[in-house]
Order: C-alpha cells, then structure tokens, then sequence
C-alpha cells in the first residue's frame, strides 16, 4: 500500500511540474532580463522545483504596485525602490543584478555638449517618473543644473528624436541606445552619473518580507538559481545572446546588438570584482539621502530589514586615482634612502677593529645606527600604509561633497525662485551639510593624528579604544573591500607607545586585506578579539577569512622585505615592522598560523595572528 502511496505521489509531482512563480520584468524582452531566461531553459529553476512565468512590462506596469497586489511573486527595479520602502511599501531587495545603473544621458557628438554646464539651456528628454531618472537630475543639480536652468521634454523613446536634433540630450540606456548609434555611424557623448560620485544600483531583484515569511525555501532557491543563471550569461555570452535573439527578442534586436549588449551589462554587473547580485548597506543609506536632498522622500528606512538576509558578501576592488599617483614616487624614495643606509651598515659592519676600545665604540655608534635605521624603516612603513589608505579617502569624499553640493544648490534654487525655507526646513539643509563636512574633517584629523603621533611617548591607553581607533583608519579600506569588521575586545589599559602600537595592528588589518584581495573568498571578514588569562597575560588574536598562508611561506613572512605580493603591491616591511614593534618595543610575542573556524554557520579559513602582552603591561578597566 505505501509504496502504491508513493507512486501516486511522484506521478502527481511529474503531471504538475514545480512550484508556479511570476516573475514581472522592468521592461520588454532583451539582454537586460538574460540570467533569468538562462535559469529558466538551463532548468536551474526546475531543479529546485520552481515553474517560472516570465511577464514582459507594460507603460502603465507599477512594480512595487505588481508585488502588492500579488500579480507577480517577484519584480525587477531600480534603485527607486528605496522611495517606496520610504513611503511604506513591502519591499525587500533581494539582490543587484547591476552595480552601477545603466541610466545615462547622452547627446550627439556633433552637438557641441561636452561637458554638464553646456547643457544650460538645452532641450533634454527625461522621462515623466522624476524617481526614476534622480541619478541623471542628481548629477545635473550638482553642476547647478536645477529643473529652472533646462527645458525638459517629455520621452518619446524614440532614438530617432536625439539623432534629427528634435532634442539635445536624451535618457538612456548604455547597454542600448549607444551601441544603435555606432552602428549607424553616429558619434555621441555620454554624461554617466557614476562619474560624478552618484552610484545608483539597477535591476534589483525584489519581493515583499509577506512572501519570503511565507515562502522562505522558495525565495532562496530562486534567488540562487538566478545568480547561477546570470554566471552562465555572463560566462557564456554568445551562447546565451543566441538564446535571447532565437527565443526572446520581442524588439528585434540583432545578435551582434545583443552581444554588444551583453558585454556592456557585464561591466556593470561586476564592477570590479563584485560578485552577482551584492548590495552594500552604506552605499544604499548614501542613495535614499540624495532622494532626500531631491525632496523625492522624506522619511529613513530600516535597511537590514530591505536588504534580503541572503544577499551574499561583495567581492572588493581597488582603484588608485590619478591624482593620488604622486605618493607612489614619495614612498619608492624613502625605500631607496631605506636600502642605501642598509648598505652602507654592512659596509661599516665588515671593518677590522683593532682594540677592544675601538670595538666597544663601534658597538654603541652601531647600536645608534640601528636606532636611526629602525626610526627610518618605521616612519617608511607608516607612510606606505597611510599611502594605501589615502586612495581610499579621495574616493570616501565624493558622496559627501555631492551631498554639500546638492544642498547648497537646492538652497540658490529656492532663493532664484523667492521661495523661503521654513525654519524646519533650513534646520534640516544646514545640519545635513554639517554632518557631511564633520565627516571630512574628522577623516583628515583621523589620519593627521595617526602619521604626526610622537614614537617616543609612553603613556596609559585604553586597548579597547585603540583597536576602534586602528579600524576607523582602516574603515574606508573595509568598506571599499566590502569586509565585515568582527571586534571583540573588553576595556583593557595598557602603559606603551599608542602611536607604534596602532602602527603595528594596521600592518596586520592590511595584511588581512590584501590575503582577502587575492585568495577572493566568498565570505569576507576580518576578526579581533582580546582575551586575558588568569597569569594576567593580555592575548590578542586577529583573524581573516583569506583562505591562509602557503605552508612555504608561513616561517618567513616576519622577515624583512619577504612579500608574498607583486613588487608594485607591497615592500615587504609591514610584518616586519610589527613583529620588531611587539618584541622589541611592547616586549610581547607575535605568532601566525592557519586556522579553520566557523561564523554564522559559514566554514572559513584564514591566518590568525596571536599577539602576546606581558601581565605587568595591563590593567583592567572599570566599566
């Protein structure tokens, strides 16, 4: 009788297939939607028991409207999506196919626009949902570009009407409409919001908290098998255009068009190295105050709530801007004057000494040699790290002048207009520019207190607030990297040189981040943690999720100008200088070994360095 149970049972799975799911687009059919139609014929949705139904857009479609009503299970949307959840929706996003978004403004090249300000004046096409355009009328009003200074038509998105000049500039796609002008031999120009400091996401994949409560398994494994889908896309270009141009092209786009396309999309999808779908909580708090200064919301959300609780760590990158190259000479010369006085020690070193007067001498002149020499290599390191971290800041700094910039131009436009702020309003726009100018300031005096700090002086400080301090420094690197911070250290006051001890920790932070930079894990954090042990010894641990140091390596990698990275990456001091700082300066032990360990039911690998303090050193704090 069961097993007659049981073959009803799997018959009637096989009649009725997987489980039904809608899935609404953000548009018509093309490249942009190709991940999703990779799942779907690959059967990656099928696996895990799911039916998809692919819906295309319609112009009167409202997604988050679709989600609410219950006409699709999931939907597609941009970065606008962050208004809705300000004004109460049921939104939870899932993840971001594109990292950055898509929406461009672009003009003919033969036009005379070459730079934001020409477009005073000028006929531009925006589209009637001011939401969804705010990244291009962002960047318009940080150039002083307000809705008076421009005469706005409405979209025909017809490309036809930018090419025979019925208007200046026209709101696109970069995966569309510029790779149909260079086909036709058209040279244009593109102003890309990201290029000045307004990163916006796009198709962000989302459902409401109603549905992933009710159907936790389901939403999983559909977001997964997405991101599998979007990697065959991706990885399988051609193909997966074929695909697309033989099954979905509802607009009659060319296979050359779609793998144009395709490759475009690529670029925005991984932006670096960011793996699939990742959104970073910062970045979307810095996107709903642009809305904010645009007056497009009004109200903050709960983003831990917004973002879905498996969108999965963000791959890092790293990007050295032009105009901090000038540091890489600075520190390539204080190595050079590092190495020419090395040299000239062993040269000194080999003398004969005749007496043992003569030889007591030459001990203390080389002992003050090596003093100095010590002084050197520390300062050197210190400015490498500071050189890392500096990049990092100019790219911080960004967001928060457009923030400035988009306020002050909000309040010249009321004042052009003779419109007056209330006194709430005028609260509002001056304390939002000072917190974004404390912020800038207190990164310089971060930094300016860190790299003028005096060596030499030895006082009580607090374990707990230094580690917190060395993170700050680092923070800008974590967040850029995409690495969680894990600290776990009680108050704890210790009497040595704060300064050489922080310089000492940022070596290992910057350790752990280029060990993440290379081995590429999927799960990014770095952990600190103190403990201190009956005999008073104080232990702190510091360990990455960077896959761990190669057996070959691990016995060498405190010894001086040993790197495991590229020469134009690392000079080889930083491990160096911290286990010459902890024993010869703090009087403690500095251990490395690998370690396998679990966090929030991941498996993870990395490097834990052990850093020992002497009992007499410390002294628990009152909390």
């Amino acid at each position: 009788m069961k097993k007659i149970l049981l073959i009803l049972l799997l018959s009637s799975l096989s009649l009725f297939g997987g489980q039904k799911v809608v899935l609404q687009l953000m548009w018509q059919h093309q490249f942009q939607f190709a991940g999703y139609y990779a799942a779907k014929e690959l059967g990656y949705y099928e696996d895990v028991g799911i039916d998809l139904e692919i819906k295309p857009f319609g112009l009167t479609t409202d997604l988050a409207t679709v989600i609410e009503k219950k006409e699709a299970d999931f939907t597609i949307g941009r970065s606008s999506l962050l208004i809705k959840a300000s004004d109460g929706k049921d939104i939870v996003a899932l993840g971001a196919i594109f990292q950055q978004s898509p929406l461009i403004l672009i003009a003919r090249g033969d036009s005379g626009i070459n730079t934001i300000e020409d477009l005073k004046g000028k006929r531009i096409m925006l589209t009637n949902d001011v939401k969804e355009s705010a990244s291009v009328l962002a960047m318009l009003s940080s150039k002083g570009l307000t809705k008076e200074k421009i005469q706005i038509l409405p979209h025909s998105f017809n490309l036809d009407d930018l090419i025979s000049a019925k208007t200046d500039a026209f709101i696109a796609y970069a995966s569309n409409q510029p790779i149909i002008m260079a086909d036709r031999g058209i040279d244009y120009k593109i102003f890309n919001p990201k290029d000045y400091g307004f990163h916006f996401y796009s198709d962000i994949l989302f459902t409401s908290s109603a549905f992933i409560k009710k159907n936790p398994k389901l939403t999983k494994d559909f977001y997964e098998a997405t991101l599998k889908g979007w990697a065959y896309a991706f990885s399988h270009i051609v193909e997966t255009a074929e695909l697309v141009h033989s099954r979905y092209n509802t607009q009659n786009k060319t296979l050359l068009q779609l793998i144009k396309e395709a490759e475009s999309l690529k670029r925005l999808a991984y932006d670096g190295e960011t793996p699939l779908g990742y959104l970073d909580k910062n970045r979307l708090h810095d996107i709903i105050k642009i809305y904010q200064v645009l007056g497009l919301a009004t109200k903050n959300i709960d983003l831990d709530s917004f973002i879905y609780e498996h969108n999965h760590p963000k791959k890092f990158f790293f990007s050295l801007e032009y105009d901090e190259l000038f540091y890489i000479p600075v520190i390539i010369v204080l190595l050079l004057i590092g190495l020419a006085s090395i040299i000239i020690f062993v040269s000194l070193e080999r003398q004969w000494l005749h007496t043992q007067n003569d030889l007591n001498q030459e001990i203390e002149k080389q002992k003050e040699k090596i003093e100095k020499q010590n002084k050197l290599i520390i300062a050197q390191s210190k400015l490498a790290a500071v050189g890392e971290m500096l990049s990092n800041i100019a790219h911080q700094w960004r967001q928060p002048l457009n923030i400035i910039t988009l306020n002050t131009v909000k309040m010249e436009t009321a004042a052009l207009l003779g419109k007056t702020f209330n006194d709430k309003e005028l609260l509002c726009v001056t304390e939002e520019i000072n917190r974004q100018a404390q912020y800038l300031s207190q990164t310089i005096d971060d930094f300016r207190s860190y790299f003028n700090a005096d060596t030499q002086n030895v006082a009580p400080f607090n374990l707990k607030e230094t580690v917190q301090k060395t993170t700050d420094l680092a923070k800008d690197l974590f967040s850029s990297h995409f690495i969680e911070a894990v600290i776990t250290v009680d108050d704890c006051v210790i009497e040595h040189n704060e300064s050489l001890f922080i310089q000492a920790l940022i070596n290992i932070y910057n350790n752990a981040i280029d060990a993440i930079a290379q081995k590429k894990p999927a799960h990014r954090y770095f952990f600190v943690n103190l403990q201190q042990h009956n005999d008073q010894k104080i232990v702190l641990s510091f360990k990455d999720s960077g896959g761990g140091i190669d057996k070959d390596v691990i016995d060498k990698i405190f010894e001086p100008y040993y790197s495991t990275k590229h020469s134009s990456k690392g000079t080889g001091l930083g491990l160096y200088i911290t286990y010459e700082i902890i024993t010869k300066h703090l009087n403690g032990t500095l251990e490395v070994r690998n370690a396998n360990y679990s966090y929030k039911g991941q498996r993870l690998k990395g490097a834990e360095f052990i850093l020992t303090l002497p009992p007499c050193s410390c002294n628990v704090a009152a909390t």
